[in-house]
């Protein structure tokens, strides 16, 4: 259990691949219609600051002395602040993620817009192969992998790897016979990329080659397993991504995300009071395991409350602008669509 908890971490670089699969479909779908920039725009601040601000203004009820990150984060930079030098809490550290993307949307907007389609693949592909490279050269001259983790420039590579996604799912080449060849080819890639650099130091925490390639790695193989899931839609085989509470999950995925280590951090403040020793009574892995069904259970409950009395009242004006297919007909989900 502990290594999976461990890997956690990797939710992130599928989510920035599953964003720029949904986004650059609707860009796509989007494309030659009338108020392109102004429906793109108004549709992502309806569906994202609401609920970004008042996260915001509850944790500066109960993280005291964070008011310069406040501050950075509400104009979308909170992934500067281990930068800048300010300091942040655990919970709220959540929002540099929401940085990375909103940075990658300011200009990809313009660029899907400008370019064919040929070259935006092209486009796309070459941030997702010169990132890697840009990883590896400042790690190399001893940048803190942890920062390069939340810097924008050094993360768009996941993006990208969903933008060719997104262009690929609208093209001849998205049948099943395609789909598992293509799939086959991301996998082999990720062996081919493992089995050259391991060498180097490719699962040595900071070493230049981890740094560099250890999110390609993941962008691989979730591009591997989504490329699977297209291949196989409709048939029985991915029934369970179907089922009623992963829909439910993916519809309230943006507040879990934004909530679940606050409510961590409460668990950990209110046990540590309680003067209740939870790990001489229950053992440290099933401490671990109450631990996670306790913040599971309470950060469902608020995103629930939050779909229900904020954020519903604002996705019922995103109606009001154009609804681009987020891809072809056949594969639009749109309870994913309006995780994003």
């Amino acid at each position: 259990m502990m290594q999976i908890l461990g890997h956690g971490w990797l939710g992130v670089d599928l989510f920035f691949l599953l964003s720029g699969f949904l986004i650059t479909g609707i860009l796509l779908g989007s494309k030659g219609r009338p108020h392109y920039f102004r429906n793109f725009y108004v549709r992502r601040v309806l569906r994202i600051m609401p609920l970004y601000f008042a996260v915001i203004l509850v944790w500066s009820f109960f993280y005291h002395g964070y008011l310069r990150y406040f501050l950075l984060s509400s104009v979308f930079c909170a992934n500067l602040a281990q930068l800048l030098r300010i300091h942040h809490g655990h919970g709220p550290a959540t929002l540099w993620s929401l940085a990375v993307e909103e940075h990658f949307y300011l200009l990809w907007p313009l660029i899907v817009l400008l370019l064919s389609r040929r070259n935006l693949a092209i486009t796309a592909g070459a941030i997702f192969v010169l990132t890697p490279v840009l990883r590896a050269v400042f790690a190399a001259h001893g940048m803190n992998p942890s920062l390069m983790y939340q810097l924008s420039w050094f993360r768009f590579d996941g993006l990208a790897a969903g933008a060719l996604l997104a262009i690929w799912a609208r093209s001849s080449f998205s049948g099943k016979r395609d789909s598992l060849r293509f799939a086959g080819i991301l996998l082999l890639a990720l062996a081919l990329l493992t089995a050259l650099f391991m060498p180097f130091g490719l699962f040595v925490t900071d070493a230049p080659a981890a740094v560099s390639l250890r999110y390609t790695q993941a962008y691989l193989f979730f591009g591997a397993f989504f490329v699977l899931i297209v291949a196989f839609r409709g048939t029985l085989w991915i029934s369970p991504l179907r089922w009623r509470f992963l829909q439910l999950s993916g519809a309230l995925s943006y507040c879990l995300y934004l909530v679940h280590h606050s409510v961590g951090d409460g668990y950990e403040y209110l046990l540590a009071h309680s003067g209740i020793p939870l790990v001489s009574y229950v053992g440290a892995s099933d401490a671990v395991l109450v631990r996670g069904v306790v913040i599971l259970g309470v950060s469902f409950g608020i995103a629930l409350l939050s779909r229900k009395y904020l954020e519903e009242r604002f996705l019922s004006l995103k109606d009001r602008f154009t609804q681009a297919e987020a891809v072809k007909p056949r594969l639009q989900s749109p309870s994913l669509v309006d995780a994003v």
